[in-house]
């Protein structure tokens, strides 16, 4: 993994990511040596599935379909955007590992007529300069990206099919859903493992490189050693966290396709716990960021979940981040990578990015044996 500025069309626009993931991954027309390598795609442990944008490969896949009707797919992200396309299918390579015939989306904002269930007042994040990549690749602690929730019954917002330039909200059985794509691999199919160098406190230029490893205890190179796990609620990928004397049951997540931590709000932090930590201002680069006058510690401790959320399980785990000024950060030239930024995410804590410099961050997928016993879990 490469955590860099972004693809170069996006770069040569005078734009620039941090703190984003990226790795290459080759498909394929299934059954067939026609393939594309697509680079710059972002590592997601927040989501399941591989999400291409269509103007990063030229090849033509098969496309799903439902009683002769197109599939497409609806993905909504936190910040309210949204991003549309319909679902093909492909054989999805990443290093030595292959998943065949799987159902993908690729991003395509022209794809039919974009459901108002699904972008939803939002903007559409559907192309490089929205996204700020050629694709997402989705490898979080679940096998589908619904799931369940929508094998039998239409959840708008998620899978439609279309007819003529109209999408309705349709089900979507388990198979057809797109995958994440490990648990399809032939072996090292049970999760994954993020490892990141440390990064300085000041920023780190492009590139800063990473690795991300296949399997969780099936080699050499992927046991759990000395790492702890964190339980999650089987549904939605959830654990708790503790602040300051206060309990934040089972919202809290860690994700790496999040660019800091993200977590409650400037007026909750400031009049409920005393903790002064300005937003920065809206029209400058760091808008949706934490802009404190001195870098500022916060302590929390992690508590893991019963697979229904609905009890803490295990000791609690001790976590300390500071989260520093992100616009003056965010000014120096051809920073890519950051250790200290986070905005703010009411009532909830998202460990992003930044969480998993400087440690070996496991992702066990659902119903999938490890040595540890079976996911879905984080361990760190």
């Amino acid at each position: 993994m490469s955590v860099d500025l972004g693809p170069a069309t996006f770069v040569a626009a005078g734009n620039a990511n941090e703190d984003v993931p990226f790795v290459s991954v080759t498909i394929c027309v299934p059954g067939t040596t026609n393939c594309a390598t697509v680079d710059h795609v972002e590592v997601d442990t927040g989501s399941e599935g591989l999400r291409l944008l269509n103007t990063a490969f030229n090849l033509s896949l098969p496309q799903q379909t439902i009683n002769g009707n197109p599939v497409g797919e609806c993905v909504q992200f936190a910040d309210s955007t949204f991003s549309w396309g319909p679902v093909q299918t492909a054989d999805i390579q990443v290093a030595g590992e292959t998943a065949k015939a799987v159902p993908i989306q690729v991003i395509n904002g022209s794809f039919q007529t974009i459901p108002t269930s699904c972008s939803n007042g939002g903007s559409g994040v559907n192309d490089i300069f929205s996204l700020g990549a050629n694709g997402i690749l989705g490898v979080g602690p679940f096998r589908q990206d619904c799931g369940g929730g929508c094998v039998n019954s239409a959840v708008p917002g998620t899978y439609y099919a279309c007819n003529n330039g109209a999408c309705t909200s349709t089900a979507e059985s388990l198979t057809a859903q797109l995958q994440n794509p490990v648990w399809m691999f032939p072996s090292d199919n049970n999760g994954v493992i993020l490892q990141f160098p440390s990064v300085s406190d000041s920023g780190q230029a492009a590139p800063v490189l990473g690795s991300l490893i296949f399997g969780i205890g099936t080699q050499s190179n992927n046991g759990l050693g000395s790492a702890t796990l964190l339980p999650i609620d089987s549904g939605k990928g959830n654990f708790s966290v503790q602040f300051q004397g206060m309990t934040f049951n089972d919202n809290s997540f860690i994700d790496s396709g999040s660019n800091g931590f993200f977590f409650l709000d400037s007026a909750t932090l400031a009049n409920q716990f005393g903790v002064s930590i300005p937003d920065c201002p809206k029209s400058s680069v760091a808008n949706g960021f934490y802009c404190p006058g001195a870098i500022t510690p916060i302590s929390v401790s992690m508590l893991g979940v019963t697979s229904s959320g609905s009890t803490p399980l295990g000791a609690a785990r001790a976590v300390t981040f500071n989260i520093a000024n992100a616009q003056t950060l965010f000014s120096s030239p051809n920073l890519a990578a950051f250790d200290n930024v986070g905005g703010e995410n009411s009532g909830s804590f998202d460990f992003g990015l930044p969480f998993f410099f400087g440690k070996s961050v496991y992702t066990a997928i659902e119903g999938q044996s490890t040595p540890a016993g079976t996911g879905p879990y984080f361990a760190f």
